[in-house]
């Protein structure tokens, strides 16, 4: 009963240890990535304090820095009050196992001396021979065997202990040193964080004074984005006529599916949460549906797809197999890729250069382009998904970071 209980303890032990593990790598990998994300807001800040048409762009870049050094922090914390909570318990655990060794020692010590005494008084030998029987010349040689085995076995577990005092005493050692980076980390963000909400509320008043000039180039803009929405459900809608031409059982502005196309589109809608993300590197600057303005809250806009900021040169990947069936070019020389999945649709939008044609088969993370950069530095992609005619929530269908 006793074995089983100390081998349910040692697994509690042991899962413990490993979950402990984990979160700590998770943290580890959500903190480089957060500062990844904050090294390319720098570096767009950097671009865009260089131009005077952007100060809509600066407030929303400063605004989401913001917000993910108060991140960081807040990881660092719970770094901070987890290795607060793993000093205390290792330094309990030393305390302990130097009382245990005291005792250990101290009780070896004794054993020592009264072997020592008893060697004095009459050999091992004097002492078997002294028996009255046989039996008893038995117990004694068993006793003696015991009494061997049981002051190695003192020695072994004084040693044993020693090595774990001087493993904790390592452990508790590289805990404090982390603690110290830790805390040194945060300390730096706060800095950082001071800094930046200065400038932010500077940049913000600049923004108030000028809100309509603002609202009307925001204004503006959407109409442009609404313009380029009823173009793009426009060009999806001849690419549906086309491929149901010559079609029998079709239904207006929905994809005919062959039953190859079929196995496709379930395919496709089989992995919704789990495709990979366009970008191999990059974080989403604004998500899907309408949102209040980051800057000028007193205005509503109306995402039609993800924009996704990365650093620059940034390749672009098919989320998915499928076929490219359209590749456009702006009036600007920009250029968009346009890849259907059954009756589904993934358009990647924004790209300086394309490693594709039409009519070209793609497979899940096949290279089909780069991000163009812009004159302030920003590398973002406009990452759309339709279902037929209809826009859907990219977000819903890419592995969750």
């Amino acid at each position: 009963m006793k074995k089983h209980i100390y081998l349910l303890l040692l697994f509690l032990l042991c899962f413990a240890f490993a979950k402990a593990q984990s979160e700590k790598a998770v943290l580890e990998e959500r903190k480089a990535e957060i500062q990844r994300e904050i090294n390319q807001f720098d570096r767009l800040l950097k671009n865009v304090r260089k131009e005077e048409k952007t100060m809509v762009l600066l407030v929303e870049t400063i605004d989401k820095k913001i917000s993910r050094t108060q991140e960081i922090i807040n990881i660092t914390n719970k770094q901070a009050n987890t290795l607060t909570r793993n000093i205390k318990s290792n330094v309990v655990q030393i305390k302990k196992l130097e009382v245990e060794i005291k005792a250990l020692k101290a009780e070896y010590a004794e054993m020592i001396v009264k072997a020592y005494k008893s060697k004095n008084d009459q050999s091992r030998l004097m002492f078997l021979l002294s028996s009255e029987d046989f039996l008893q010349a038995y117990k004694r040689v068993q006793y003696l065997q015991t009494y061997a085995n049981y002051r190695k076995k003192q020695a072994d577990e004084i040693s044993l202990k020693s090595t774990g005092l001087a493993d904790k005493n390592k452990e508790l050692e590289s805990e404090k040193e982390e603690k110290s980076r830790v805390l040194a980390l945060n300390q730096r963000q706060r800095v950082a964080l001071k800094t930046d909400k200065v400038e932010q509320v500077d940049l913000l008043a600049v923004v108030q004074a000028n809100e309509k000039k603002y609202a009307a180039d925001i204004k503006e803009k959407s109409r442009e984005r609404n313009k380029i929405d009823l173009e793009l459900r426009a060009l999806i809608a001849a690419d549906i006529k086309a491929s149901n031409k010559g079609k029998t059982g079709t239904v207006e502005n929905k994809f005919f599916l062959t039953p190859e196309a079929k196995i496709l589109a379930n395919n496709f809608k089989s992995n919704k949460g789990k495709l990979p993300w366009p970008v191999e590197e990059g974080f989403v600057s604004r998500r899907y549906g309408k949102q209040p303005h980051p800057v000028v809250k007193s205005l509503t806009i109306d995402s039609n797809g993800l924009r996704m900021q990365s650093p620059g040169g940034a390749k672009v990947r098919a989320i998915f197999e499928g076929e490219v069936i359209r590749i456009t070019k702006s009036k600007y020389g920009i250029l968009a890729v346009h890849i259907r999945h059954g009756n589904y649709t993934s358009i990647y939008d924004n790209l300086k250069l394309v490693s594709v044609e039409k009519g070209d088969t793609v497979n899940t993370k096949d290279i089909i382009g780069e991000i163009f950069t812009s004159n302030s530095g920003e590398t973002e992609l406009k990452f759309v998904l339709m279902q037929d005619t209809e826009t859907i929530d990219p977000a819903q269908w890419i592995a969750r970071k």
